[in-house]
């Protein structure tokens, strides 16, 4: 049977490239490289728009074909409207992609420079259709659960609804409806009765049970550490003694959070897939070992039964990938593949389910995996790609990620959100001297109501990646920070320490290889191996970060390469508690440029700008603080900040003060070996507080005695209305006196054309 299958695939292959042949013979060139797609393809199909094919993997089929034949031109496959399922990861490679190459075309400082034709192969929508690609697998055949099981909730006794897992699927972590992603049964939570270890927690009484299909069990923890949460299957559970295992290590040891951040007695574990959690409609859980779906519908049919409902069966959809040279210094991209107007929806988590493929493996405190399947799209290995007004929803795992190798790629006027991951992740080799992940575009897009599952996943991350032009994007609603452009693993970091395993130890020379951070001098020496660096992340839209995790920040630079620019950015509404900063540059991060920032509405432990490091900060405005800051609107943090510039901003207090800047010494350093006011290039800012007008007068005396802020002086910067969003300046303000550049919010964010 297996024998007769292939011959007639091949028999079906060799008529369809006979029919291609003859399409080119009597057709026009744009007919003939049109190839549509529809949920309804019958039988007798040619890739028509009367007879279309019935799956994507059958239009790339035909389009392989039409190489074969000899077609070198263009070629469109439109989608029709509908759910284009996919099973499996379709995987474009470099034979899909264009033949040419533009290695010696030259880069521009930032981004993908100029379009030089149309893409060689593009997935479109057709026009006025929204076609979805999806992972889902319908889940059919449901009952209503008659026979309650005792440990379901009293409230869920009649409205709980059971089906069989869909054949040939073992295992998934999402469920979907018509709506978007289902929430997973999950209790309320408890918090450690006392420290553990990466594998090993103490939990209290009745908190945990050794349940019968224990291995579907996962617990989502904090771990020790404000800014990070991890999930984990459990593998034991010691009712008696309180004490549990999982298969899977956390970031950080399971005790725990600092008290300044969390409340002692608030929970930090929670339990999720039992049956005693499922007490609200739209929750589930699944048991792989009866391979029963229980769910209690939030959007049912009139019998009350669940419809539409769907489970993944990838943790991707599609992936473009080109020749991955791992161990060697060039790799070859596929190149020229575009989509266009489609959503990508309906892909599972990239569930954690050993050590041998995690420890070690992960981005800066296992923010995210290095080089695994976690996103609808993925680029590994990819040039001159191109991603425009497609929207990324309703998933398990990421939207968009560029790894490894990735260049001149463009993601414009899309939408990403309510993910379960991060937003667009661009991801290059670990740190060494392999920098292929560079000039990208990301521009005009919306991120928002990301990190749903796994809170500390962001917007959108640079990690090893530079030179990419981020612009015109507005990224809200955020788990933890919206914005990572980092590096942060050194050189000496062990084998299983963070992102130990993605150091290219091969390529780091010997004199380099057990320096460790320190200040700008030491920085200056592994700079070179960082390769987030030349950044343009400018005119973005940022508001609401933070929401469920702590100490994390709107914008966040750390531990990476030189010469990242964050201008012309309005950051607003950011009023965690617990957000360190609007704008961050951390661990050991020098050479950035923080300018024309409006900063308005925010709180946290600082309503501004911390920097760790040399940088510099000119031209900001820090208006209408929430709160007042523990250092200071502007603080240096940690190191010596000996030249960095703090010049021509507005500062405008709370009404209860703090101070304009502050500095902070880390646990145990002595204050000679901190950052210093004094040694700052500060001058020609303007500050000003609404009743005391000697706020700023000590300081302004202590640096004019060593020659700086000489310029600097209080007074009202009479903006025209900060609340409506305009903060240029009305006459008589003397910012322009002090040389301060007007800003003009209505430019920073999506622009509508």
């Amino acid at each position: 049977m297996q024998t007769q299958r292939v011959y007639l695939r091949a028999a079906w292959m060799a008529i369809l490239c006979l029919i291609m042949l003859v399409v080119f013979a009597v057709a026009d060139e744009s007919s003939a490289l049109d190839i549509y797609v529809s949920v309804d393809g019958g039988a007798q199909t040619d890739g028509s728009l009367t007879k279309p094919y019935g799956s994507l993997p059958d239009a790339v089929e035909a389009v392989r074909a039409l190489r074969k034949a000899g077609s070198t031109e263009p070629v469109v496959i439109t989608l029709r409207e509908g759910r284009h399922q996919l099973d499996h990861t379709l995987v474009l490679t470099i034979a899909d992609g264009s033949p040419a190459t533009s290695d010696d075309v030259a880069f521009e400082q930032y981004g993908a420079g100029d379009t030089t034709g149309p893409a060689f192969l593009t997935f479109a929508a057709y026009p006025g259709e929204q076609p979805v690609v999806s992972g889902g697998v319908p889940v059919i055949g449901w009952r209503r659960l008659e026979s309650a099981p005792a440990e379901l909730p009293a409230k869920a006794v009649g409205k709980v609804w059971v089906a069989d897992m869909p054949a040939g699927m073992d295992r998934f972590y999402t469920l979907y409806d018509s709506r978007g992603r289902l929430n997973r049964a999950r209790n309320a939570g408890f918090a450690y009765t006392k420290p553990g270890t990466a594998r090993t927690l103490h939990f209290p009484k009745g908190a945990l049970k050794n349940w019968h299909n224990l291995e579907d069990v996962e617990i989502q923890v904090r771990p020790s550490r404000a800014w990070v949460i991890n999930m984990l299957p459990l593998a034991s559970v010691d009712e008696t003694a309180g004490v549990a295992t999982t298969s899977v290590s956390a970031t950080y040891q399971m005790g725990p959070l600092p008290r300044y951040l969390h409340t002692p007695r608030a929970s930090v574990v929670w339990v999720e897939n039992i049956l005693e959690a499922l007490d609200e409609p739209g929750e589930w859980a699944v048991n792989t070992k009866t391979r029963r779906i229980y769910l209690w519908p939030s959007d049912p049919a009139r019998d009350g039964s669940p419809c539409g409902i769907l489970a993944p069966a990838t943790t991707e959809l599609i992936r473009v990938e080109g020749k991955i040279d791992y161990d060697g210094p060039t790799d070859t991209p596929a190149r020229g593949i575009a989509f266009s107007g489609l959503t990508f929806s309906h892909a599972d988590r990239w569930a954690w389910t050993s050590d041998e493929n995690r420890v070690g493996w992960g981005m800066q405190h296992d923010w995210d995996m290095f080089d695994r399947p976690t996103a609808l799209l993925r680029f590994r290995g990819a040039g001159e790609c191109q991603v425009t007004d497609c929207r990324f929803v309703a998933s398990g795992g990421s939207g968009l990620r560029m790894d490894l190798h990735a260049q001149r790629n463009r993601v414009i006027d899309s939408e990403f959100a309510h993910l379960g991951e991060a937003g667009i992740l661009l991801a290059g080799y670990g740190p060494g001297t392999k920098d292929v992940n560079h000039h990208n575009e990301i521009i005009n897009n919306t991120i928002h109501h990301f990190s749903k599952i796994t809170w500390h996943s962001p917007g959108l991350w640079a990690w090893q990646s530079g030179h990419n032009r981020m612009i015109h994007n507005e990224l809200h609603h955020s788990g933890y920070s919206a914005v990572l452009i980092t590096t942060r693993v050194e050189p000496d970091r062990s084998l299983n320490g963070e992102g130990g395993r993605t150091i290219r130890r091969h390529e780091i020379a010997a004199e380099d290889r057990n320096r460790r951070r320190g200040g700008y001098e030491s920085w200056k020496t592994r700079e070179k191996y960082n390769h987030s660096r030349h950044n343009l992340f400018e005119y973005n839209d940022l508001s609401h970060s933070v929401q469920l995790l702590s100490d994390g920040n709107a914008i966040y630079v750390s531990g990476t390469g030189a010469g990242n620019i964050i201008r012309h950015n309005y950051v607003h509404d950011n009023r965690a508690r617990s957000l360190p900063a609007c704008i961050r540059c951390d661990d050991d991060q020098h050479e950035t440029l923080i300018y024309g920032n409006v900063l308005y509405n925010n709180g946290g432990f600082t309503a501004g700008i911390v920097s760790k490091g040399l940088n510099d900060i000119i031209n900001n405005f820090i208006v209408a603080p929430a709160a007042v800051p523990r250092a200071g609107y502007i603080t240096f943090a940690w190191v010596p900040v000996t030249g960095s510039k703090a010049q021509r901003n507005i500062v405008m207090s709370h009404p209860d003060g703090g101070k304009a800047f502050g500095k902070k010494l880390r646990r145990g350093t002595p204050a000679e070996d901190g950052p210093k006011l004094v040694e700052t290039d500060m001058d020609n800012n303007l500050y000003y507080h609404p009743t005391d007008s000697h706020w700023m007068d000590e300081h302004l005396l202590k640096m004019r005695a060593v020659g700086k802020e000489k310029a600097s002086r209080f007074g009202d910067p009479l903006f025209v209305d900060p609340a409506g969003g305009d903060f240029s300046f009305r006459p008589g303000s003397p910012a322009l006196d002090l040389g301060i550049e007007p800003l003009d919010v209505s430019k920073m964010g999506r622009l509508d054309d």
